[in-house]
């Protein structure tokens, strides 16, 4: 899968609020559990796990990736992952078994609309800060 450039599919078709709905239904039905209902990583597993789950609500998580990575990282889990990610040491399901590409990206939607923050955007080559 090549993440480079990657957008959400689903952020230029149906309506936002659509999306966010289903998002809400997959998260409610297979996220919950471990990442909790406020979003927070406090879920009822939670303290079964380390590291935590992520909890969506710090500045320093969701916010700060793009949401292709994020659909890497929800489809592949984390048993599993490649050496070049290492050290992941996460117990999240490899949620690409269970779910479809429109389900994973919806569920992206409904964390950063329910959060209120935004997805980290590609910067085009030659932008600021890029080395050469």
């Amino acid at each position: 899968m090549t993440l480079d450039g990657l957008e959400n599919p689903l952020r230029s078709s149906g309506s936002v609020e659509d999306h966010t709905a289903e998002g809400k239904r997959v998260y409610y039905e297979n996220c919950l559990a471990c990442h909790g209902d406020a979003l927070n990583g406090l879920g009822h597993y939670a303290q079964g796990f380390n590291p935590a789950p992520l909890n969506f609500q710090d500045v320093g998580t969701i916010a700060q990736l793009t949401e292709s990575f994020l659909f890497w990282r929800i489809a592949k889990g984390g048993p599993g992952l490649p050496n070049e990610g290492a050290p992941w040491n996460s117990a999240m399901p490899a949620w690409e078994n269970f779910l479809t590409e429109d389900e994973i990206w919806s569920v992206i939607i409904f964390l950063y609309e329910q959060t209120g923050h935004s997805p980290r955007a590609w910067e085009a080559a030659g932008e600021e800060g890029e080395e050469h």
